[in-house]
């Protein structure tokens, strides 16, 4: 039936093919040329901001966005916690302890404060989804074919639920129900209390990467290149969207717009509602890294080694040419090839590169603010809780970064 669907997405003239958490094409020095606008923010810092980051990019819209500050000045490590291998999944902090995968088939609960293990969960292969906490329930994925749900307080197995093939996707819990993708090229609903099968969505490739929820639907990316709406409820299709290659972004989802990124070269913002086309952003490289929203501004970083900060709105097409982002306001370059997601606390940006720099820059003018080097790449997407910022590195380390 895919090849049935009218395609909405713009098409490349040239694609560019991916491979898991690898994908990925060089910039050349000159690229995209940002406009003379400032994003306007209305950013206040809360007296009672969130004290937890509870799954991938802190909400089950995946915004990447927490009223809570971060450091902003220089920053040292708190602690650097050593796995086994590499660590590709993302944070999640609740309750003063750091639940992280790694590629040693291990999912860690690590005290925040101190650093020190709590418990270890092995699995029968590597874990690079990033886990979801919720309700004193740590759920995640594990390349064993497997999703996990485990006591947050020990570790303790409540259920398993079986797949066909690895899970990289991290999983999305809302409504007692864990949504969640598999290499088997399903899409997954699994009620959180009992692990049983609610419903499976088939597409034409591996989902790979955690989905959004928001009002009722479930949007999640595919390596058949669409990016996929389905009712949260029952497992229909409601839309989809093509794109010209792999979808290995994770999507956002903020204020009735889906904004996702494709091996195509490409930042798309889809309405949420219709699977149309609000507008196309066209960078030099792969745009693997998942976008962050916030006060209608979007963040995404790609493989061209640029981070952009650019407008939810759209602009007023001339000709036949798509819509593009009404403003572009500025890019970071010189920065290495972006894999994983910037995360937003209050004003500052946070995200790490290939090269292992994790830089923190001003939201609204892209100035930086501190770097710090690990020794290898860094695509583990940045959690921010209480003034620190938690994040995994290709070193096989976990790092809490306080300012000094």
């Amino acid at each position: 039936m895919r090849d049935e669907r009218a395609r909405r997405g713009f098409l490349r003239t040239a694609a560019v093919v991916g491979v898991v958490g690898l994908a990925g094409c060089a910039a050349d020095e000159e690229g995209p040329v940002p406009d003379d606008e400032s994003p306007e923010f209305s950013l206040e810092e809360l007296d009672d901001a969130p004290d937890s980051w509870p799954s991938f990019q802190f909400d089950p819209g995946n915004t990447g966005y927490t009223a809570a500050s971060g450091p902003t000045g220089d920053v040292r490590a708190r602690w650097e916690f050593p796995t086994e291998k590499a660590v590709y999944s993302s944070p999640a902090v609740v309750d003063g302890v750091v639940y992280v995968g790694s590629n040693d088939d291990s999912l860690y609960a690590i005290d925040a404060d101190s650093g020190d293990e709590e418990w270890r969960v092995r699995t029968g292969d590597t874990v690079s989804s990033s886990p979801a906490v919720v309700d004193g329930t740590v759920y995640v994925g594990s390349h064993d074919e497997t999703v996990y749900a485990l006591e947050a307080d020990d570790g303790a197995e409540e259920w398993t639920f079986q797949t066909g093939e690895m899970v990289a996707s991290s999983p999305t819990v809302v409504d007692e129900t864990v949504y969640v993708g598999s290499n088997d090229d399903s899409l997954y609903a699994i009620d959180a209390d009992s692990g049983e099968e609610s419903w499976t969505f088939e597409t034409g490739g591996s989902v790979q990467r955690a989905p959004a929820v928001a009002d009722g639907v479930v949007y999640a990316g595919s390596t058949d290149g669409f990016l996929y709406a389905v009712d949260a409820a029952s497992g229909e299709e409601v839309w989809a969207f093509e794109t010209d290659d792999w979808v290995q972004s994770r999507p956002a989802v903020a204020d009735g717009t889906v904004y996702v990124g494709s091996n195509d070269d490409s930042l798309y913002a889809i309405d949420a509602d219709s699977g149309d086309l609000h507008w196309q952003f066209v960078t030099e490289g792969s745009v693997t890294s998942s976008p962050a929203v916030v006060d209608d501004v979007v963040f995404v970083g790609s493989y061209d080694n640029r981070l952009y900060a650019l407008s939810a709105a759209a602009d007023e097409p001339e000709g036949d040419r798509e819509p593009r982002p009404e403003h572009f306001y500025w890019y970071d370059t010189d920065f290495g090839e972006i894999r994983g997601s910037p995360a937003v606390a209050h004003n500052t940006i946070y995200v790490g590169n290939q090269s292992g720099a994790f830089v923190a820059l001003e939201a609204e003018t892209g100035e930086r603010r501190f770097q710090f080097n690990a020794e290898n790449w860094i695509a583990s997407s940045p959690a921010v809780v209480d003034g620190v910022v938690y994040v995994g590195s290709g070193d096989g380390s976990v790092y809490a970064l306080e300012e000094t």
